[in-house]
């Protein structure tokens, strides 16, 4: 590894579930891009999210703590902003540090340590706030049945925006090789592959294409279905989406991949420039159903909405030489509570206080499979806190999964015999032992119960607030300024 400090270029997207990529074998997205990236890099098959839920996910990455510690439960919630973020460390670090497009932030706080901002987010920058005119795709970008009867080549406000934000970075990138700087962090967000399932015809129709050569054939759905899935569909009215829905949707989802992975490589491309060494880490805050059991979005405990890919790659510098040695697919367990430390590990900034994650850097110089004995064991945890869902949490360890959800009986799988999670292990006598460790584990500084009366006792104040910011409000503040439609 080089002494001197990289740059770095964080891409962020929103909604990319992690076995949904060419190298991870999935056959019809087109991922060339973040193939060449994990192929010369070092890249995580094991890699999880904080939250099946954008705003916890994206918070608890940014100050490597789990939700229940920045206390960001739902897409409402505001981070605190005296709660240091890697964006704070790293300008402490001697970094300049810029945000170019989504990061979801709530409130009055649109920087969280960043020092500029230089393109806007898609989403309100408060609730009850100005928001993105979707047009007749209105009302497609939650969860919900009408984003599948809805979904189908064409365009929409996230295709122009992602197009937005990434035009603003080659222009930023392009001014950059020309000045003398401090070492550039860069996190670029976009807002796809996440819903309205609406993508350009020719990525829909090379998609469609793909999935009917490959025989794909969604995950089916368990004969016996926990009663937390089973109320999560009929809430949901999962149990109306026809086989033509999740095909089209599904195929749509598969070619906002593909376009996400076209802006990689433009930003890859862009990034070329730069003086000095680059790091570029493509991430993403959650994962996606995208038909499998029957169900799309997230918001569940089911490896599709939890996996998320995670990927180091360096771009080579004058002589050759690249930041992270590559080619190195690890799987040791991690979660994007631990991109904070790394960050910070990796470009000599201050370390922050409170972390729940860990330096994962270590593992770039592991073994060729990057298993170490110390990291294969290590639980992962992923949280849920809404007043639909009630309160979940996920616990991972040596493959073997639990989940709890508040008021229900808690399910488990063997991820070593069944991927898949057709079957629930938790009432076998030889998995006895291993409910009694995770669920230790996963009760451990976490109180269900109380964190259910404090997301109901926000209710209030929050319907209040966004009372509030549709009547007043602060502006549209960094909403993006759409460009006129014809």
């Amino acid at each position: 590894m080089s002494r001197s400090k990289p740059n770095i270029i964080l891409i962020v997207s929103d909604q990319h579930r992690g076995d949904w990529l060419g190298y991870a074998g999935n056959p019809f997205v087109e991922t060339p891009n973040m193939d060449r990236m994990a192929r010369e890099g070092v890249h995580f098959t094991n890699a999880y999210c904080n939250s099946p839920f954008c705003v916890p996910s994206r918070m608890s990455m940014m100050t490597g703590r789990y939700p229940h510690h920045t206390g960001v439960y739902t897409n409402s919630d505001y981070l605190a902003s005296d709660m240091p973020t890697f964006a704070h460390a790293l300008s402490l670090g001697g970094y300049e540090t810029v945000l170019c497009g989504r990061m979801h932030f709530n409130g009055p706080d649109q920087r969280h340590g960043f020092a500029q901002r230089i393109f806007g987010d898609i989403s309100p920058s408060y609730p009850g706030g100005p928001s993105t005119d979707y047009g007749d795709l209105a009302g497609t970008q939650g969860q919900g049945l009408k984003s599948l009867e809805m979904a189908g080549p064409g365009d929409s406000a996230v295709i122009r925006y992602d197009e937005a934000v990434v035009a603003t970075c080659e222009q930023f990138l392009g001014q950059k090789s020309h000045e003398e700087q401090k070492p550039l962090f860069l996190t670029v967000g976009f807002y796809g592959p996440h819903h309205p399932y609406v993508c350009p015809p020719e990525y829909y129709e090379r998609a469609l294409a793909a999935m009917e050569n490959a025989g794909d054939v969604p995950l089916g759905k368990p004969e016996e279905l926990h009663p937390w899935v089973k109320d999560w569909t009929k809430r949901l009215q999962a149990d109306r989406i026809t086989p033509e829905l999740l095909r089209t949707a599904r195929a749509c989802y598969a070619g906002l991949i593909s376009l996400m992975d076209h802006h990689v490589g433009r930003v890859l491309k862009a990034a070329e420039s730069l003086p000095g060494e680059t790091v570029v880490i493509y991430v993403s805050d959650h994962g996606d159903m995208a038909g499998d059991r029957g169900m799309f979005w997230k918001r569940c405990a089911f490896e599709g909405a939890i996996r998320v890919p995670i990927i180091f790659y360096s771009l080579p510098g004058a002589k050759g030489e690249r930041f992270i040695a590559g080619e190195r697919q690890i799987k040791a367990p991690v979660s994007l509570v631990d991109l904070a430390p790394t960050l910070i590990s990796i470009t000599g900034a201050p370390a922050l206080p409170n972390l729940d994650g860990q330096d994962i850097s270590p593992l770039f110089h592991s073994g060729s499979d990057g298993s170490l004995a110390d990291w294969e064991s290590r639980p992962v945890y992923s949280e849920l806190a809404t007043p639909e869902d009630s309160v979940m949490r996920i616990v991972i360890r040596n493959g073997v999964k639990l989940v709890y959800c508040h008021g229900y009986e808690v399910f488990m799988y063997d991820l070593n015999v069944d991927p898949q999670e057709q079957r629930d292990v938790s009432g076998l006598p030889e998995y006895q032992t291993a409910k009694r460790e995770l669920l230790a584990l996963l009760m451990d500084g976490w109180d269900p119960a109380a964190i259910l009366t404090e997301i109901e006792e926000r209710q209030e104040d929050a319907e209040f607030m966004k009372q509030w910011g549709k009547q007043v409000g602060m502006g549209k503040m960094d909403l993006w300024e759409q460009a006129s439609r014809t």
